[in-house]
């Protein structure tokens, strides 16, 4: 089964996520933001060779045909706001939340069934919002006016995983993450549009690839 963030082939279905820089060290294979506690196979997370800041794991020997309904958890919020680069208002991190299951229930309605309980055939999605950081439009007005060039992004990462509903055996793990881009001139004069902008482009892959999968 295709994972659920890229369009090749693999042995398996993964998950959406979001944007951060992608700064990991020479040796390291790992993702670039430290582990929440989300996950239980941190370890076995490698990085895709297609896309960009996604790590991802899969038990071998499944058969993802089996599944043809989707379960999807509230998002939980996993933010160590002590390491995080910018302050965030009280209620962004919950909102933020919201909208990203918002944008895959969204995404998936009349494409690919979610439920509201466990069953035979149905996938359990747990996701975690690890890191977000805003864009500060007051910086890019002052960048833009100096440098003719805004030079502040929005920033997140996402942990997902993959259950059997009727089981919670663990089938698949990943970590996205991303950064906005300053060439996104309409969407750096806002808190959060390149950070929910993340959300809703990941979310249609993930509706490609269960569609695909099926």
């Amino acid at each position: 089964m295709r994972h659920l963030l890229t369009k090749k082939k693999t042995p398996w279905c993964l998950l959406m996520a979001l944007c951060l820089a992608l700064a990991a060290g020479c040796a390291s294979t790992g993702p670039p933001v430290p582990p929440s506690g989300f996950l239980e196979n941190y370890k076995a997370l490698k990085p895709d060779p297609e896309v960009k800041g996604l790590y991802w794991w899969a038990k071998q020997g499944v058969d993802w045909k089996e599944y043809s309904k989707l379960l999807i958890d509230p998002v939980q919020v996993r933010v160590d706001k002590s390491k995080s680069k910018r302050r965030l208002k009280p209620g962004e991190a919950k909102m933020l939340a919201q909208k990203l299951r918002q944008a895959v229930v969204k995404a998936l309605k009349g494409y690919y069934p979610v439920v509201n309980k466990p069953g035979p055939g149905v996938l359990r999605l747990r996701a975690a919002l690890v890191h977000i950081k805003p864009v500060e439009p007051a910086m890019n007005v002052m960048s833009s006016a100096i440098l003719m060039i805004p030079l502040d992004v929005g920033e997140a990462a996402v942990e997902s995983q993959f259950m059997d509903s009727m089981s919670s055996q663990v089938l698949a793990e990943v970590v996205a993450v991303d950064e906005g881009s300053h060439a996104e001139v309409s969407k750096v004069w806002s808190r959060w549009d390149q950070v929910e902008d993340a959300f809703q482009d990941w979310a249609q892959m993930l509706k490609e690839s269960l569609r695909e999968d099926k």
